[in-house]
């Protein structure tokens, strides 16, 4: 699951344009050129940047994190990869709707047991975790996007968790590395491939959240 992430800085957005300008991808239009970084984290249904492939080329531009569902009570946030190609919603994006998130870090939490003499059904905590590279590189999440009724809206596709994140959680977000951003948003790299990734995470509790911290989980949908 990826549910929330860091909000890019206005260095880190210039960062993005560098890397992208290195791999000889071409931004044919740029939306962000008076980008205004507004602090904390993203969540489901905020704007945030995204690198999206449309006919005509790349564009650098801001969507809306989570697709509206089609009874509207909530956003999806998540794909799973292992189902890309047998989902409905998002089997046809695979050719005309591919796109990369960029984030410093995301967050999950950890579940722990409730405390001693709780109730029986009492309610675990869940110890907010930070997750990113662990060299500080940006994080470039495969995505996929879509026009819908309030504009253009992105969902990030997760996969089976690998390494160290499996002590938070069993999913997490695939993860590209910079020279597999241009395979992915041309179609080269497949939802098979993507499925088997790998990722050199570093895992640490957040300072501010040792104490218990709950999600908003019971707000979303997640496929």
């Amino acid at each position: 699951m990826c549910g929330r992430y860091s909000v890019l800085t206005e260095q880190e957005i210039i960062k993005v344009r560098e890397i992208l300008h290195d791999i000889s991808m071409q931004i044919v239009r740029d939306d962000l050129e008076n980008y205004l970084e507004r602090a904390g984290e993203v969540y489901p249904t905020n704007q945030s940047p995204i690198v999206a492939m449309n006919r005509d080329g790349l564009s650098f531009e801001n969507a809306k994190f989570g697709f509206k569902r089609w009874d509207g009570k909530g956003v999806i946030i998540n794909a799973r990869s292992e189902s890309l190609k047998t989902t409905r919603m998002f089997s046809g994006l695979l050719s005309v709707g591919r796109c990369v998130v960029p984030a410093k870090e995301y967050y999950e939490w950890k579940e722990t047991a409730a405390d001693d003499g709780a109730k029986p059904k009492a309610k675990k905590k869940k110890i907010k975790h930070f997750i990113k590279d662990t060299e500080g590189n940006l994080l470039f999440f495969a995505g996929l996007y879509r026009d819908g009724e309030d504009g253009r809206e992105f969902v990030i596709i997760t996969k089976e968790a690998f390494g160290d994140v499996t002590e938070i959680h069993d999913r997490m977000p695939v993860i590209l590395r910079v020279d597999q951003l241009e395979a992915w948003l041309n179609g080269e790299l497949s939802p098979e491939e993507i499925t088997r990734m790998d990722f050199n995470a570093s895992v640490h509790p957040c300072k501010e959240d040792t104490a218990e911290t709950e999600t908003d989980d019971k707000q979303l949908s997640l496929f």
